[in-house]
């Protein structure tokens, strides 16, 4: 993905499901230091949880089917919930987590 990151989600894979969120990443988005996890509590639901450096919540996206919703700080500038999004949506649709 281009844009203002660091770090790589490449490798990380969603975790089947699961009654506990499984830890992703560690990712530099713009300003923004975010801890990425993910868990399926329920076949066709993927939950994507982001988690500042103090560990407070600072995003999360839902997977449902076909439809993915972001939800993300309006604080945080156009070009980093941009490439958030990206890459969240690049990690569901790359693990097939939508199949």
């Amino acid at each position: 993905m281009n844009g203002p990151h660091r770090g790589s989600l490449a490798g990380s894979a969603l975790p089947p499901l699961t009654d506990h969120p499984v830890r992703l990443a560690d990712l530099l988005v713009g300003a923004h230091r975010v801890r990425v996890w993910a868990d399926r509590p329920a076949r066709g639901l993927t939950r994507i949880m982001l988690a500042d450096a103090a560990g407070r919540g600072c995003g999360d996206a839902t997977l449902q089917g076909e439809t993915l919703t972001v939800t993300l700080p309006n604080s945080w500038c156009a070009a980093d919930r941009a490439a958030t999004t990206c890459m969240i949506a690049r990690l569901v649709h790359e693990d097939g987590a939508g199949a």
